[in-house]
């Protein structure tokens, strides 16, 4: 009988984790540029879309929800290629096809401009929905590899640190992509998403270079009932799961039409769009670290109820945006990037807290689902509410958009509500948090918000205290 594999020592261990963490940061930098492009509502697809290609709000929203839809999709597949690859090998494989995906799509922006012109929306729908589903499925097997040989105890920091590269690496993306689209013609953005696509291939090389293995393929005794039924057992997961749905919900509502509004009504180009974008990209690297020290302190839970109430706050400054006063759009920008910083960093550790372990594969397939369903419908029913507005020539396009992010606080105030139910082992009360973000007091007073952070900070009731 053959002897089992000796374990490594665990210096070896060490190194191997090291190295490992060294090649997905470097994978990380490289991958931003195309990950950024496969995101709904971002500058180089709006400005592709909306001013490149020409497309209504109501075509624009369905085709900027295809890759929530296809997160949806990706529930239903992950199962069946879990069974017969490990989460790395699928992670690797798709790298590669995404790539190709959108080289393909930019060789056709480049080589056939104007028929692209002609059939926009089947043309643009395609290629993005071939994009969607392949990132949609590598995303989950990421999760799931990174999960598996990452140390839980310093899953903040390191998540932190490698947040705050990729934001790099998505701020210098963005002044380039800006650049080059001064004059937004299809073979500008041939340009801009072939060389994203193809730095996408450089990280796919180091993604291949970083030697931990994670778990493998999930046995075939472990059926599809049974890790519902682990599921169905683990109610703070559960609730977890309805706090993303609500998030994906009120982030792309409003988010994958603010660079629209820049567009369209402010009259931005594509290369002045670029600057405030890019520095909410510099404000949320510089965050970050901050962020992630909170969160190993106190716990994911309460840091992401500070951060969800912080982005509230910076939506504000979009009611007010005009022609005249478009230097606001510096402030929405910078107070979003600090904000979306701790959001997204706060959801991914919540994330990897609550994973049942017996049913790893569905649970994170299951959370990107709930997400990406809110974030599908979300487009499509606020471009469907924009083209009818907008459609009332009495009604100023300004004055439209100024209402439609008059409502962003509330939404987000009831996202924040399904976050209070989800129980989070060994996390601190959200009080220890706030009292670690006083400065958040002086920042609300200075934009003249002082009644809100007395709303949020006063204890309410006799004896009580405000867990906000």
């Amino acid at each position: 009988m053959p002897s089992a594999i000796p374990s490594p020592a665990p210096w070896v261990r060490r190194q191997l984790t090291r190295r490992s963490m060294e090649m997905s940061s470097l994978e990380g930098v490289l991958a931003m540029p195309l990950v950024y492009i496969c995101l709904p509502g971002n500058l180089v697809l709006a400005a592709l879309l909306s001013r490149g290609l020409g497309l209504p709000p109501d075509s624009y929203g369905w085709i900027v929800s295809l890759p929530y839809w296809c997160n949806c999709a990706q529930l239903a597949l992950m199962p069946f290629i879990m069974r017969r690859f490990s989460a790395r090998q699928v992670f690797l494989f798709l790298l590669w096809v995404n790539s190709a995906c959108w080289l393909a799509f930019a060789a056709v922006l480049w080589l056939k401009g104007a028929w692209v012109k002609e059939n926009a929306v089947s043309v643009a729908g395609w290629f993005v929905f071939g994009g969607s589903i392949t990132v949609a499925v590598a995303g989950v097997a990421w999760t799931m590899w990174i999960h598996s040989w990452v140390p839980p105890r310093i899953r903040g920091i390191f998540f932190s640190k490698r947040n705050r590269l990729c934001q790099l690496s998505n701020f210098v993306f963005l002044l380039a992509a800006g650049w080059l689209l001064a004059d937004p013609t299809p073979a500008a953005f041939a340009v801009v998403i072939g060389g994203a696509a193809l730095v996408r291939c450089a990280s796919a090389v180091a993604s291949h270079a970083a030697p931990a293995q994670g778990d493998p393929p999930t046995p075939a005794t472990s059926s599809f009932a049974e890790q519902w039924r682990t599921l169905r057992a683990a109610r703070s997961f559960r609730q977890s799961v309805v706090f993303s749905a609500a998030w994906g919900f009120v982030l792309n509502g409003f988010g994958a039409f603010q660079p629209v509004f820049m567009l369209q009504s402010i009259n931005d180009s594509p290369r002045s769009a670029s600057l405030p974008l890019a520095l909410s990209l510099l404000f949320g690297a510089l965050a970050l670290p901050a962020w992630g020290r909170l969160i190993d302190r106190h716990g994911a839970r309460p840091v992401l109820m500070c951060a969800v109430g912080f982005w509230a706050v910076a939506g504000l400054p979009w009611i007010f945006v005009t022609r005249e006063s478009s230097w606001l759009l510096y402030v929405a920008w910078a107070l979003a990037g600090t904000a979306n910083a701790g959001i997204a960093l706060g959801q991914l550790n919540l994330l990897m807290k609550l994973v049942p372990a017996g049913a790893k594969s569905l649970a994170v397939g299951l959370n990107t689902a709930a997400a990406a369903l809110g974030m599908a419908v979300a487009p499509i029913l606020a471009g469907k509410l924009l083209t009818w507005a907008l459609g009332h020539p009495e009604w100023p396009a300004d004055a439209v958009f100024h209402g439609f992010f008059l409502t962003l606080p509330l939404f987000a105030t009831g996202a924040v509500l399904f976050l209070r139910r989800v129980q989070e082992p060994r996390a601190a009360p959200v009080e220890h948090v706030v009292g670690a973000l006083r400065n958040f007091r002086v920042l609300a007073a200075t934009l003249g918000l002082g009644f809100l952070a007395q709303t949020l900070f006063t204890p309410r009731g006799e004896g009580r205290k405000s867990e906000y």
